[in-house]
C-alpha cells in the first residue's frame, strides 16, 4: 500500500510516536492499518480484519492444507520455531501459519505475514530437499520491518505508554490486546519505555 505522507505528518506532536526515530516507519505502518480499518488505538486488532483489506489472499493453518511438504517443513526439527510464511501462486497468495503455536503467538505471526504482503516484500525462496531438510533465503531488514509493523499495529505506542504510566502490568497489557507478554516486552523496548515497566 502506498504511504500517505500527509496523514503521517499529522501525527507529529500527537504523542503517537515513540522517542525512537529508528522505528517510526514501523509505527506509521501500524497506525496506517488502524486508520484504514477505522480502529481506535485502545481496541484489539483482528488479523482477519487486516487480511480482509487484501485481495486474493487465503490464510490457513499448516495442518489443514493437505500439502505434505509444507507440513513436514513446519514439523521438522530445524523448523520447529517457524511461525508462518507466504506462498505465492499465480492467482492468489497462501499465508500458512504454524497451528502448533499458542493463539497469541499466531496473532503476531499473522500480522507479520500480513505486513510482508501489505509492504510489497518479495517472498523468500524456500527449498525443500528429498531428505526432508529445508533452506530459505532470509532478509533480516524485511523480517524486522514486517514484525515491527505487526507488533505496532497490535499494540500501539500511545495506549501502551498510558497503560504503563497508569501502573498496568505486562500481563494486564498483554491480556487487553490479546498478545503475548514477550510482544509487550518487545514493544516496551523498541519504544524506549523500559523506565515505566512494572512487571
Amino acid at each position: 500500500m502506498p504511504k500517505n505522507f500527509a496523514l503521517r505528518r499529522t501525527r507529529k506532536g500527537q504523542g503517537l510516536l515513540p522517542p525512537n526515530p529508528n522505528c517510526w516507519d514501523q509505527e506509521h505502518n501500524g497506525l496506517d492499518l488502524r486508520h484504514e480499518l477505522d480502529l481506535p488505538l485502545e481496541d484489539r486488532l483482528s488479523p482477519e480484519a487486516a487480511f480482509d483489506t487484501l485481495e486474493e489472499v487465503y490464510v490457513a493453518p499448516h495442518g489443514d492444507l493437505g500439502l505434505p511438504e509444507v507440513a513436514a517443513h513446519f514439523r521438522s526439527s530445524g523448523s520447529a520455531n517457524w511461525s508462518g510464511m507466504c506462498i505465492p501462486y499465480p492467482d492468489l497468495t497462501l499465508v500458512v501459519f504454524n497451528d502448533n503455536h499458542p493463539p497469541r503467538r499466531i496473532r503476531a505471526t499473522l500480522m507479520e505475514e500480513f505486513f510482508h504482503l501489505w509492504l510489497g516484500h518479495r517472498p523468500t525462496q524456500l527449498r525443500v530437499f528429498s531428505n526432508g531438510d529445508s533452506k530459505r533465503d532470509f532478509n533480516r531488514a524485511k523480517e524486522s520491518e514486517a514484525y515491527g509493523s505487526g507488533a505496532a499495529a497490535l499494540l500501539p505506542y500511545k495506549p501502551l505508554r498510558a497503560m504503563l504510566e497508569g501502573g498496568r502490568s505486562i500481563r494486564a497489557i498483554a491480556d487487553h490486546y490479546l498478545v503475548s507478554e514477550p510482544l509487550v516486552e518487545f514493544r516496551i523496548r523498541v519504544s524506549k519505555l523500559s523506565r515505566l515497566r512494572r512487571g
